[in-house]
């Protein structure tokens, strides 16, 4: 009686184990919540660059086309304000540049300055996005989460869902990205330099792959 009663708490302690072993197993290694929250804010700047990159193409392709059309010379391209990014123009013979800015040359050339200034910005934001992760690990410790958001003045709390920390890192972004706010960026920047952040070989890569 008494092996048999011994017998039935071994076979219920190895149901409890294997059940916990093959949990273990059925999550994939790489994943984790700080690899999402990573990838979740970068590729939500990711996708606001490719926008901007477009519409700056485009302001570029018609300011290029309103000189042709006027037997100018368009001025020397200027760098964009932080990150040097100077698209090479080709000439769309099927863009309709004089309906998109029917006031002309200086509509277009007001266009471009502005869609260079939103593309200046979210490449510098992701540049922080990338700085924000310290060891280059493409994933959010508890340690990074909070500085990246104590350098907007936002409060860390902890025990989130991916979700939640996904939102609250893409509303940095949202919130500053309409009205271009480079100084409240530039001073986030800073106030994770001051904490050791850098901007290293891996992060220039990265964002070399958003330039092209």
């Amino acid at each position: 009686m008494r092996t048999q009663k011994y017998l039935l708490h071994w076979t219920a302690a190895s149901g409890v184990v294997a059940t916990f072993l093959f949990c273990q197993l059925a999550l994939p290694v790489w994943a984790s919540p700080g690899t999402e929250v990573f990838q979740g804010f970068t590729q939500h700047i990711s996708n606001q660059i490719g926008k901007d990159k477009l519409a700056f193409a485009e302001a570029d392709t018609c300011t290029a086309w309103f000189y042709k059309k006027m037997g100018k010379k368009p001025p020397p391209a200027a760098a964009i304000e932080k990150i040097h990014f100077v698209p090479i123009s080709q000439p769309n013979t099927t863009a309709d540049c004089a309906t998109r800015y029917p006031k002309g040359l200086e509509a277009a050339r007001a266009d471009f300055g502005e869609t260079q200034q939103r593309l200046s910005f979210s490449l510098t934001f992701f540049q922080m996005a990338l700085v924000s992760d310290k060891d280059d690990d493409h994933a959010y410790n508890t340690q990074e989460m909070q500085d990246v958001l104590e350098a907007f003045d936002r409060t860390y709390r902890s025990g989130q869902s991916v979700d939640q920390y996904v939102s609250q890192l893409i509303g940095l972004f949202d919130h500053n990205q309409p009205e271009v706010q480079f100084p409240a960026l530039m001073n986030s920047m800073q106030a994770l330099m001051n904490k050791g952040y850098r901007f290293t070989k891996v992060d220039q890569a990265a964002l070399n792959r958003e330039l092209e």
